[in-house]
């Protein structure tokens, strides 16, 4: 590894350089029909370098200005922010001073890389129809015009903003089907007209309403002072204190709802502790903190709840309106301090404060963040179930909010932002779901089966994308196929385990990719697919600048099955077991991988066969590594467009890519075309085993048409995540041995610890073996000591080393022991084996070792029983001599000393002799 690589992890392009890897569809340029770039997307980071991510950001603007367009333009920077390991920097055109809405170029860095990654370009290529700003009326004329609708239905109305801006006028806002309670159809239908598409001047107002209160986008010509358009601003959801954990229908997996007394709903309203304000002068408690505070400014006229001591308990709504202030205070204050905690820098330098009227108004039926006002409000509705009292409809609004933080500048919401909300609170809700119930329902208790405002709003919809009858589902329902998939990637990501310690791990890496993904998400198009498919490929390129791209094939699937865009063509994969056909995330054993094999021959030796199987290999001897890739694309993977990388690693488990390992073979090319639905041998690749049995294996292929995660990423990972999420990576961690009935066998292999210092179990599963085998275990003391034991005892403790036992069809647990940053413990397995088991029937010894509760690694031991002895060589290790069962010697030795072996061959060429007296034409002396 040269200096600069040293100083800077370089993405890998594979066999052909100036490719981009295609980590999905819509990598690449992109261009309109007048030849501008509008998209450029690298997310491996391997195309547009530069010393820093600031200086490739500025040289791409400066040397692509005429392919994007902006070349003699009025471009402004406007905006730079850094996180998530990316660099975004938001330019605004400007035309006489005046800035045109949605005309902006965003580019995006990797600075780990300092790469340019992303550029989405709204710019204006031809401003020639742009009314001079000269002609604009007079703001109060254009004002007079925009109020005008609002004086009837409402006490009051004022601009709260006026922003002249050029508009291209190319769409309108969706219109309701009915009435909203703030708003109704006929009003939002005033001054619609089909858009013309021209460069228009306008006032883009923001008018407030009282009686009921609402924020309106108001948007009038300048020049004519005709109204073009009103909208709603505020972004809807359809449909000690005392506070639901996580919420009724959750807790209980009970159909709970509007009808439910408070004799029903308080067992499920917990005390909890939280943060509020000290009191005011007046010596009185309020729901106030950094983050929220309850107020009533809408119409409703409920006072929010005070007292004299920090004691917020009250009874179950409809019993007490007040327990809805303590539920809303407390889950929005809790899910912005968590969001906090994941330490995004431009989130964490944006949110402020916020303001929640928990009871809304009675007669509005629909929950709302106002993110408009100063400070943001969040409404929360009065129908049958309290918007309030679901945890979901708090978190989905709060995220309105989180979107606009991370998106500054941005006039539109996101026709998909709703799957994001969606998503959000269906994660954050699954940290608190004990028992698992209604995971996929986004709302079980405001959205419950008595009350069900929806059937569409759920987080495991099947319709997809490519239907035929796509342009047939409602907004919500592709709202939710979206959020579907965003949700099946957060089970792929270990959201699907069920140890909640690995559900919260996989919810706080899923989340930290959905925030660093907003701010990369370019504006909408009126194309409803596309503006999917985009966020889709947004989050993927996020994945690797959070993750080091270590989900990305987990997201592609996600997406594939959705329809969101079809399988890739080239889709090459290593199985990782006999029943693996490449799916993603790979399920157990995920470490058996039969497309990798030793053998001790060279592939020219007479009657050498590469397909006959695997071998044991030898040690301190030549052996020859094979390896089958697969293709289950569509399209043929070809000649010289894939490389192959081997690697090798001492057997054990908590192995850690890239340092445990040591390679074999490196880019060996792969010189055969892969037709789809075919496979190809590589190799052999030479290689010399230093140590007893099988060691652990690992393959790699990669090419930019298909690349492997290691290609993206320098992070140091747990090597069995490679494994599982991306099929790029096969694995063989098995150690085989062939015993008598009753002989012995010995396994050394290695418990290693993660980059940082973790705790650690051991778990040894010996169901398949019989119960007349006993199985010994050696380790450090400084393991067994502060271990809870089950199923296996100390035999012999010790200062340093203790010995441990147990009985094969019980499964053992050494639990919580602490191992340090990169520490290695030895382990030594000795199995003697049963006097009952069949002939040539496999017996596994499966040891797994986790880390801070996530699966770190497995060790397949093998066990090959031989009962029928007549045609099987026995090597005795401590004499170094083979044997054959007629040997007058036989029973002389113990069963423990005869290792069985089906050519004599095989035994010679690990160094023993013939018996002098059994087997005199093999010996030599």
């Amino acid at each position: 590894m040269g200096r600069n690589e040293e100083r800077r992890h370089r993405n890998d392009p594979g066999p052909q350089p100036g490719l981009p890897l295609k980590l999905f569809r819509g990598v690449g340029e992109h261009r309109d029909t007048g030849g501008v770039l509008r998209r450029y997307v690298d997310p491996g980071a391997t195309l547009f370098r530069a010393p820093t991510a600031r200086r490739a950001v500025n040289t791409f603007v400066r040397e692509r200005a005429g392919e994007l367009g902006t070349d003699g333009t009025d471009l402004r920077e406007v905006s730079k922010d850094e996180a998530s390991g990316t660099l975004n920097v938001r330019y605004q055109q400007f035309h006489q001073d005046v800035p045109i809405l949605g005309a902006t170029l965003l580019m995006v860095a990797d600075t780990g890389q300092a790469a340019v990654v992303q550029a989405e370009n709204t710019t204006e290529a031809d401003v020639s129809d742009a009314p001079d700003v000269s002609e604009a009326q007079a703001p109060d004329l254009v004002e007079k015009s925009a109020l005008a609708p609002f004086r009837e239905g409402y006490e009051a109305v004022t601009v709260v903003r006026d922003n002249l801006v050029y508009l291209r006028d190319t769409s309108r806002p969706p219109l309701p089907g009915a009435d909203r309670p703030t708003a109704p159809a006929a009003l939002l239908k005033q001054g619609q007209r089909r858009p013309d598409g021209k460069l228009h001047l306008v006032h883009d107002l923001i008018v407030e309403t009282t009686g009921p209160f609402e924020h309106f986008r108001v948007v009038v010509d300048a020049v004519t002072g005709k109204l073009l358009w009103i909208g709603i601003a505020g972004h809807y959801v359809t449909a000690t204190l005392n506070v639901y954990v996580p919420d009724p229908v959750t807790e209980s997996g009970k159909d709970l709802n509007s009808l439910s007394t408070d004799d029903m709903l308080k067992p499920f309203a917990h005390e909890v502790q939280t943060q509020i304000a000290s009191p005011d002068g007046d010596g009185r408690f309020r729901l106030d903190g950094d983050w929220c505070r309850c107020v009533d400014w809408d119409a409703s006229g409920f006072a929010q709840p005070e007292s004299d001591s920090p004691t917020f308990v009250f009874a179950t709504h409809p019993k007490d309106k007040a327990f809805l202030s303590a539920n809303a205070y407390y889950w929005t204050d809790s899910f912005a301090r968590y969001l906090r905690s994941l330490g995004d820098p431009v989130l964490n330098a944006r949110m402020i404060k916020v303001e929640i009227d928990p009871q809304g108004a009675d007669s509005t039926d629909k929950s709302e963040w106002i993110g408009t006002t100063t400070p943001p409000r969040m409404r929360f509705d009065m129908k049958l179930v309290p918007g309030a009292a679901d945890l979901g409809i708090i978190v989905h609004e709060y995220t309105h909010g989180v979107v606009q933080w991370l998106r500054p500048g941005a006039t539109e919401p996101l026709e998909y932002e709703h799957s994001i909300c969606d998503v959000m609170a269906g994660i954050y809700r699954d940290q608190f779901n004990k028992a698992q119930n209604r995971r996929t329902e986004t709302f079980p208790f405001d959205n419950n089966a008595q009350d069900q405002w929806s059937h569409a709003r759920r987080l495991d919809l099947t319709q997809r994308f490519d239907d035929a009858d796509f342009g047939d589902y409602s907004a919500e329902e592709r709202t939710s196929m979206l959020a579907s998939a965003l949700w099946q990637c957060y089970l792929g990501m270990g959201g699907k385990s069920n140890v909640s310690e690995v559900r919260k791990k996989a919810a706080d890496k899923m989340i930290k990719t959905l925030l660093a993904m907003i701010p990369r998400i370019p504006a909408n198009t009126p194309q409803s697919k596309k503006n999917a498919v985009l966020l889709g490929e947004a989050l993927i390129a996020a994945d690797v600048t959070v993750n080091g791209g270590l989900h990305h094939y987990v997201m592609n699937d996600a997406f594939v099955r959705q329809g969101l865009w079809p399988r890739p063509d080239v889709d090459v994969f290593i199985a990782d077991s006999d029943q693996d056909t490449g799916l993603l995330p790979s399920e157990e054993p995920y470490w058996t991988s039969p497309d990798i094999w030793v053998r001790n021959q060279p592939k020219d030796s007479p009657g050498e066969d590469p397909e006959a199987g695997p071998q044991d290999p030898i040690v301190d001897r030549e052996n020859y590594l094979y390896v089958r890739v697969h293709n289950r694309g569509t399209v043929e993977a070809g000649a010289d467009r894939f490389t192959l990388n081997t690697y090798r690693c001492d057997p054990g488990t908590g192995m850690t890519w890239p340092s445990s390992f040591k390679p074999i073979s490196q880019d060996a090319l792969i010189r055969s075309p892969i037709p789809p639905g075919g496979s190809v041998r590589v190799g052999p690749f030479p290689w010399t085993p230093t140590i007893e049995g099988h060691e652990c294996l690992i393959a790699i292929v990669h090419g930019a048409d298909d690349p492997a995660i290691t290609s993206t990423s320098a992070k140091p990972v747990p090597h069995d995540r490679l494994v599982r999420y991306d099929n790029n990576v096969g694995q063989r961690n098995v150690y085989p041995k062939k015993s008598i009935l009753g002989g012995q066998s010995s396994f050394t292999f290695l418990l290693r610890g993660g980059p940082t210092a973790t705790d650690d179990s051991w778990e040894l599963d010996a169901t398949s073996m019989p119960p007349d085998t006993q199985i010994t275990i050696r380790t450090l003391s400084r393991i067994v000591e502060p271990s809870t034991l089950t199923h296996v005892e100390v035999t012999e403790p010790g200062d340093v080393r203790s010995t441990l036992q147990m009985s094969g069809g019980d499964t053992a647990l050494v639990d919580g022991f602490r191992l340090d940053a990169h520490d290695e413990v030895s382990a030594v397995l000795t199995v003697d084996f049963s006097h009952e088991a069949e002939h040539l029937k496999s017996y596994d010894l499966i040891a797994t070792q986790v880390q801070d509760f996530e699966v770190a690694g497995r060790v397949t031991l093998e066990i090959v029983a031989i009962k029928d002895l007549d045609e099987w060589f026995f090597a005795n290790p401590k004499t170094g001599e083979v044997h054959i069962k007629t040997c007058p010697l036989w029973n002389q030795i113990s069963d423990a000393h005869k290792q069985p072996y089906a050519r004599i061959q095989e035994a010679q060429a690990r160094g023993f002799n013939g018996c002098a007296f059994c087997l005199p034409q093999f010996n030599t002396g």
